[in-house]
């Protein structure tokens, strides 16, 4: 048996949709996070012309968010304020450009090269967007300002005058691609995940293919036209009168006869039951999970008794439940935990 022969069979043909319907999602998805990835490169390599003078900025009507500025650091960075108490954490700092008084959000390694460039009676440039003083780094700011003078100068009523209503921000990039960034992640993921699901679907398939002889297959495929066949469409299962054909995860086969030991499979959240299964376990001490089914599949949990049922009933010697006195049993007889 070959997959071209597979897919002959319109009923086991679905198998193999499933699966190349799995790999175009799970290409369109990386298609979609190459775009967004060189979407953000692009933001990021983008030409900003040339940077706008802080200082003048701050002088002239034309201020507002997000302009490219540059300024000229003629003194050694005052740190005042922080959200985050790490040496080396991103802090808001007085800057100097000669008698006048600015703020700054540096990150510090921007920090370290002005405070040694300073210091060389050089003086750097740094470059940035401008944005809006938040309100508690400006009360911060007024009182540190004060206290460094020694007298009560900064009020909330002139401190425009002194430091302005903006401060450069050399930390956030000038063009903002975080979104493009993030949703490319996100799609990256999920690309990431289908393909997964497309190689495990795709390798149990093969495998499926091959657990069976030539003769097997042609009862397999008799079976399964038949009229008395059961299938369950939610749960991409076929009950034949010797099978059972596992579609919810690339092809699986099971004979009721090689069943020893069935029993349900349950997982909760909180409290809560978030899928169920059933697990089937043969003589070759192999596991099988079918009839995949999670909370939301109410239509379902009939069928799901159903199944158990039938299968019951094909071979009246499988044991049945997860108890620890079946569990005991399966290990002795088959070796089966």
């Amino acid at each position: 048996m070959h997959l071209k022969e597979l897919k002959q069979n319109s009923k086991l043909n679905q198998s193999l949709k499933l699966n190349i319907r799995c790999l175009f999602a799970g290409l369109v998805m990386m298609g979609i996070a190459v775009l967004l990835f060189a979407w953000a490169y692009f933001i990021a390599a983008k030409d900003l012309g040339k940077a706008q003078n802080f200082t003048e900025l701050l002088a002239s009507s034309e201020m507002k968010e997000g302009i490219y500025t540059e300024l000229v650091v003629t003194d050694e960075p005052f740190v005042f304020a922080e959200y985050d108490d790490s040496l080396t954490s991103d802090k808001f700092y007085f800057l100097w450009n000669g008698n006048l008084t600015h703020i700054g959000y540096l990150d510090y390694s921007t920090y370290t090269d002005l405070k040694t460039k300073t210091s060389e009676m050089s003086s750097p440039t740094v470059t940035g967007v401008t944005k809006k003083i938040p309100e508690d780094v400006l009360e911060i700011a007024i009182d540190t300002y004060n206290e460094m003078l020694g007298v009560n100068l900064l009020t909330k009523e002139n401190y425009k005058e002194y430091l302005g209503d903006y401060y450069i921000d050399v930390v956030s990039p000038v063009e903002d691609y975080s979104i493009q960034l993030v949703a490319g992640v996100i799609f990256a993921m999920l690309a990431f995940i289908l393909l997964i699901v497309y190689f495990i679907r795709y390798r149990q398939t093969k495998k499926g293919i091959r657990s069976r002889s030539e003769a097997e297959w042609k009862k397999i495929f008799s079976e399964l036209d038949s009229e008395n066949t059961k299938f369950y469409k939610k749960l991409n299962l076929y009950l034949t009168e010797n099978y059972i054909v596992d579609l919810s995860n690339g092809l699986r086969i099971v004979e009721y006869k090689d069943i020893v030991w069935m029993y349900q499979f349950q997982m909760s959240r909180y409290g809560i039951t978030v899928s169920k299964n059933i697990v089937l376990a043969t003589k070759n001490k192999e596991k099988i999970s079918i009839a995949n089914m999670d909370n939301f599949m109410k239509r379902s949990k009939k069928d799901f008794t159903e199944i158990m049922n039938f299968i019951a009933l094909k071979n009246e010697s499988i044991v049945l439940g997860y108890t620890k006195e079946n569990r005991r049993q399966m290990k002795d007889l088959y070796g089966i935990k």
